[in-house]
């Protein structure tokens, strides 16, 4: 008599099952024969409650009332199997390392009944960190036995809607499905503080049906006040309208990398480890799956890292199911609707981003594939599946997904590869894409090489490619070996013999062009001995040529060289035996010879104008117009940088002031050429004592300097190193250090020219600052690093201000001996003494350091007697 409505129904169906519930809360996994008389008894009063339900329903039924709507909702069987045992909670895993920080950042927010998502992609550890925080003892005191946890790992996407979504909470919370199980999971949840947490939740948040209804429950639930949802997913694609906490889970750490990877195999070299770690990115999956492979093979340390370089993926693919397989985690992600809905160009585009080591700049998305639509929603989709990540403004892959994918996929035609191509080519010349994409060129370049049937073009761009490397991010490259092995003989047979041989021609000039590029920067880098085979290599081709022009060029790029190292002796003998070449080479080449000459004699006049010899500034000045024409446009800013510090140091101070304010159109086109312009500018302001001008100058060129994204770039390092020995200079020693620190910092990450000239700015910034032990040292690395560049102009003056320390020292022998081998050095260089400093006022000693004015006067306390008297 008392079920007058169907809330009544409702309510006392639902009250039983929450009884059920209760009963097993309060005796989890005792068995049923094990139970005491009281539980017992309650059990068997409960059922018959049940049957007197049954009963009155049956009734209701009989009377036709509510007989469709009902008979489902309370039906005996379905509220017996409802008391039932809530699921297992799983334990913190065996081996968990590296993620304390992360874990109490997730509990802390929890226990503030915040909602957290876990993101991250497949086996990076996101459900290790859930049951972490599960049974973390802050949480476990909060929540007590309302923790519970929802797994969808064994379940696809394609398999979930509202109805199957639901009843896995509800097996999660111990019912099981009724009719109204939202009604059941939200009464569940409403009793007291609840944790809830959804694994691999990427599953029902990208169902191809009910996705909508999917995330409104969820909304539902995380609305209840005293309810915290964890997540844990590959999507970053979240129920709207909750508050989430997202925390992305990152690789681990190295050293907890090494440990986790040593609790399951102890013997191993940490060299050794950590290598073989970090080319996986010390992704936690793939170092569980190495770790379990070496154990179960038994394989030393050897066996392991031959077995690594021999069969890679397949080391990673071993096992089953998404937590032991790491192709079945990223197939799994590549299956996804959401993804499979883009069709073939995310997949075109995943793949490329897997060829280029840096990944794809996310800015240049559109440029580099301008004829493909929707590029950028699919690269938002790959990162929003955690397949793809973004760092910095690249787009890119863990390590061990770029393995799989590269592996599995990378051998099919990809119609993208092309527009890479094109777009990589088409900026061999732009520094800015250069100092930002280099190894994605490499390596674009190095496979195009060995591709390519007709490789000039690719040689040329090769050459050009590594020039602009050369001047804005000067590294070591791997394309020697590849550029060495092209063979010139390789040919069409379809061609006319003209056009062989003119073919042939084209590819000896591109192959020396770009081995001397090589060679270049190889002397850049300090490797000496390479440089010089690599010359070597260039100087054959180009004898088997027998092109005067090719030679030209070589003796050149050599003379330049030597002029880079200071040794002006030698760069004037190289471009002497270029233009003796020259000189009897045959009419037809008029045009060609013509233009080298000028070139060289341009050259040949800067080197005597620095060499003090009368009359050189007037034959430079005389050239310049044919200078101007022949770099007209594409060398343009060259001709300004010469011209105007020409003008400079010969004090022509109106027409250097010309020189560098034409430079300063150039921004948009040449950042590097603004910047030296600035530079300019304020040097021409110091000479005209117009201080004020010069100091906001260079407080300007600081802060553009400051703001570039990339400081490890060595021009910006130099530029800094520059500015930093100027406001030592002007008596701002503590603002110097500022920036001179980070600045030698970086500029020692690749040993390169501006590595030395950074140390010896940093020596003459503790130089002003009277921190002469420190200066010492970096004037000593600097004169170390001038050695393996054979360069001999920041070694005179490094040897000059160890002289002007070794005086403060009062150690007179020392001070001599420094000097000694400072006017050495300028014999060699063919550098008059009074030269030694003639460019930029910051790297002279400040007039209370005079003791090379004082041996170069002759002054008695250098004398030997005198030194040892002293």
């Amino acid at each position: 008599n008392a079920f007058v409505n169907q809330d009544d129904f409702k309510e006392v169906a639902e009250q039983c099952q929450m009884i059920g519930l209760l009963v097993w809360r309060s005796t989890p996994k005792i068995p049923e024969h094990q139970l005491d008389d009281t539980v017992r008894r309650a059990l068997t009063d409960l059922k018959s409650s049940i049957d007197v339900i049954r009963d009155a329903v049956k009734l209701k039924a009989k009377q036709n009332l509510w007989l469709k709507a009902f008979h489902v909702a309370v039906n005996q069987e379905t509220i017996l199997k409802s008391i039932q045992e809530p699921g297992v909670l799983p334990v913190r895993s065996r081996v968990f390392v590296g993620r304390d920080g992360l874990v109490q950042r997730t509990t802390e927010t929890l226990l503030g009944v915040h909602h957290v998502a876990l993101i991250g992609p497949g086996g990076i550890g996101k459900s290790s960190v859930a049951r972490a925080v599960l049974n973390d003892e802050a949480i476990t005191s909060k929540f007590q036995n309302r923790r519970f946890f929802a797994r969808f790992d064994d379940m696809d996407a394609s398999q979930i809607n509202l109805g199957t979504f639901l009843d896995r909470i509800a097996r999660a919370l111990g019912s099981s499905t009724s009719a109204n199980v939202h009604d059941l999971i939200s009464k569940a949840l409403s009793t007291s503080d609840t944790l809830l947490v959804l694994d691999n939740a990427e599953t029902f948040l990208d169902a191809p049906v009910d996705a909508g209804r999917i995330a409104d429950a969820i909304d539902g639930f995380g609305a209840r006040l005293n309810v915290a949802i964890l997540i844990t997913t590959r999507t970053t694609v979240l129920p709207p309208n909750i508050d989430w906490v997202r925390l992305r889970v990152p690789v681990l750490e190295e050293s907890a990398a090494c440990e986790a990877f040593k609790a399951y195999y102890p013997s191993i070299e940490t060299p050794i480890l950590i290598k073989l770690l970090a080319a996986v990115d010390f992704h936690p999956l793939s170092i569980n799956l190495l770790a379990q492979a070496a154990v179960q093979n038994e394989w030393s340390s050897q066996d392991l890292m031959t077995a690594w370089d021999r069969q890679r993926a397949a080391l990673l693919e071993a096992g089953d199911g998404k937590v032991q397989s790491l192709a079945i985690t990223i197939e799994t992600s590549l299956n996804s609707p959401s993804f499979c809905e883009l069709g073939d160009t995310a997949h075109h585009l995943l793949h490329i981003i897997a060829f280029l080591p840096q990944g794809i700049s996310k800015t240049r998305l559109t440029s580099i594939f301008p004829a493909i639509e929707k590029i950028d929603i699919c690269a938002d989709a790959l990162c929003k599946q955690s397949l793809a990540y973004l760092n910095g403004d690249f787009i890119t892959l863990l390590a061990p997904i770029r393995l799989y994918i590269t592996s599995h996929y990378n051998g099919n035609p990809n119609p993208f590869l092309e527009q890479v191509r094109s777009h990589y080519v088409a900026h061999v010349s732009d520094s800015k894409i250069v100092a930002q994409d280099n190894v994605n060129i490499e390596h674009v370049l190095t496979h195009w090489l060995k591709a390519s049937g007709d490789p000039a073009d690719v040689l040329f761009s090769t050459a050009q490619f590594i020039l602009t490397l050369t001047h804005y991010c000067c590294r070591s490259v791997s394309l020697h070996p590849v550029v060495s092995a092209l063979k010139i003989s390789k040919s069409r047979l379809q061609f006319s013999i003209r056009t062989l041989i003119f073919q042939k021609s084209t590819i000896i000039h591109a192959k020396s062009h770009c081995l001397l590029a090589i060679s270049h920067l190889l002397h850049w880098t300090g490797q000496r001995n390479e440089a010089k085979e690599t010359l070597a290599e260039a100087q054959a081709l180009i004898f088997l040529s027998k092109d005067p022009h090719l030679f030209a060029h070589t003796e050149y790029v050599l003379a330049v060289g030597y002029y880079q190292q200071g040794n002006y002796l030698a760069a004037e003998e190289t471009l002497q035996k270029a233009l003796s070449k020259l000189s009897h080479v045959s009419t037809i080449f008029t045009f060609s010879t013509h233009t080298w000459k000028k070139l060289i004699k341009i050259t040949l006049a800067r080197l005597y104008m620095i060499q003090g010899i009368p009359n050189s500034f007037q034959d430079y000045i005389d050239a310049l117009p044919m200078l101007r024409k022949e770099w007209y446009r594409k060398y343009i800013s060259c001709y300004h940088i010469t011209a105007g510090f020409t003008e400079l140091y010969n004090k022509h101070l109106d027409g250097a002031k010309s020189c560098f304010n034409a430079m300063q159109a150039g921004r948009d086109n040449d950042e590097l050429e603004w910047l030296i312009g600035l530079l300019g500018l304020a040097e021409v302001a110091d000479q005209q004592h117009n201080y004020e001008e010069s100091k906001a100058l260079r407080s300007q060129l600081l802060e553009s300097v400051q703001k570039m994204p990339d400081q490890t770039i060595p021009y910006v390092n130099e530029i800094t190193a520059l500015l930093a020995g100027y406001l030592a200079m002007e008596g701002h020693v503590e603002q110097a250090r500022t920036f001179i620190l980070p600045a030698v910092k970086n500029a020692s990450n690749f040993l390169t020219l501006n590595t030395m000239k950074c140390k010896y700015f940093a020596g003459m910034v503790e130089l002003a600052g009277k921190n002469f032990g420190k200066a010492e040292r970096y004037f000593s690395e600097a004169i170390e690093d001038c050695f393996s560049f054979a360069e001999l102009l920041y070694n005179a003056r490094s040897h000059r201000a160890l002289g002007e320390i070794a005086i403060v020292k009062q150690d007179m022998e020392s001070a001599r001996n420094h000097f000694e081998v400072t006017i050495e050095l300028c014999k060699t260089m063919g550098l008059p003494k009074e030269h030694l400093f003639s460019d930029f006022r910051c790297c002279i000693p400040s007039e209370r350091f005079n003791g090379w004015k004082l041996y170069q006067e002759g002054h008695s306390m250098f004398q030997v007697s005198s030194i040892s008297c002293f």
